[in-house]
């Protein structure tokens, strides 16, 4: 049985007249719509126009910047086909201003679909759930690196904890979710061990969602940032410290994939993920697997620019919203991605 779904926002960097990927098809006719921002009523946000701007293949779910278009072309950025690159040699490596954001409907066979995930697992989330449906405040701590501080996203409301305290607050309108974000820019697992005690356990979290690992995984002079044991003992030691002072539901999240052309990326990111993921076996505990759906996005042609605005690690608002999917699994066993 197949049904019409929108989506909402899907981002795209285009260069010259390159065929791009959207990612589901088919398309319906005549519903794709192209502007500069998330929110299609944002002040600033400029709409493209079909013809003139872009030309779409519904069939395949194609579509190519046309000749003469207003929307940027990605052969201008100062990193255009550049290897290794070292980003503070240049003012401005953002991909923001090339970045546009898509609506579209396509059809879906919802039966595939489904397919994909098994039964709900929101008992990871059972100690938040019930608060909330009791009507109470429940309280969710954001702790890891600059993605989870929000780095990137264009508002708030589009950084991934947001859309997740969102998503929890609509499963009971009496209750409310009230988010301590303690996440640092620039921070490794080894610095998120360190002050656990005072900025996690001392909040008393009955949601702690771990973000860590795309920092840890930094190259440097050969060698990562934090060592993949170090790494693990560092998670652990966040987990047990959490666990020894209440009920907390801990959510550790695999960490996105950085540009593979930055000089500091190490290539083993899916080592990280893949320790969050036997951690979370281990501690009967949720994994929000970022890392999976990510690759499932790069291996359906989107392009690190397409998914990454600061072209290095921070996801745009589309990359917070796959970051959202990851989660929506974990509450209900199902997600827009399989």
């Amino acid at each position: 049985m197949s049904e019409n779904v929108k989506q909402t926002a899907e981002s795209l960097v285009f260069t010259r007249q390159e065929k791009q990927q959207l990612r589901h098809r088919p398309i319906i006719k005549g519903s794709v719509k192209l502007r500069t921002h998330t929110d299609p009523e944002h002040v600033d946000a400029v709409a493209f126009v079909e013809g003139k701007d872009f030309i779409v293949d519904y069939d395949s779910g194609v579509i190519v910047r046309a000749e003469g278009s207003s929307i940027l072309d990605w052969s201008d950025h100062v990193l255009y086909e550049k290897v290794n690159f070292d980003h503070t040699l240049f003012d401005d490596y953002s991909n923001r201003n090339f970045t546009v954001f898509i609506d579209y409907e396509y059809e879906l066979d919802r039966d595939a679909a489904k397919a994909g995930f098994g039964n709900a697992a929101s008992h990871f989330l059972k100690n938040t759930i019930n608060k909330l449906q009791s009507g109470q405040e429940a309280v969710y701590v954001v702790y890891g690196d600059s993605i989870s501080t929000g780095g990137e996203a264009s508002e708030e409301r589009y950084a991934y904890f947001q859309r997740l305290a969102n998503r929890l607050s609509t499963l009971s309108p009496a209750g409310n979710v009230r988010v301590v974000n303690k996440a640092i820019g620039g921070e490794t697992s080894t610095g998120g061990s360190a002050r656990v005690e005072q900025d996690v356990v001392a909040n008393h979290p009955d949601l702690l969602t771990i973000g860590y690992g795309m920092n840890d995984q930094n190259l440097f002079e050969g060698k990562v940032a934090v060592p993949l044991h170090d790494y693990e003992q560092n998670i652990r030691n966040i987990i047990e410290a959490t666990l020894r002072n209440g009920e907390t539901d801990i959510v550790l999240v695999t960490p996105c994939e950085p540009n593979p052309l930055w000089k500091h990326t190490s290539g083993q990111v899916g080592e990280f993920a893949q320790v969050l993921r036997r951690l979370g076996v281990e501690y009967k505990i949720g994994v929000a697997d970022v890392n999976e759906i990510w690759k499932i996005e790069l291996n359906a042609g989107k392009t690190p620019e397409s998914l990454l605005l600061n072209n290095i690690n921070h996801p745009n608002d589309y990359g917070h919203w796959l970051y959202e999917q990851a989660f929506n699994y974990l509450i209900e066993g199902t997600g827009a991605h399989t």
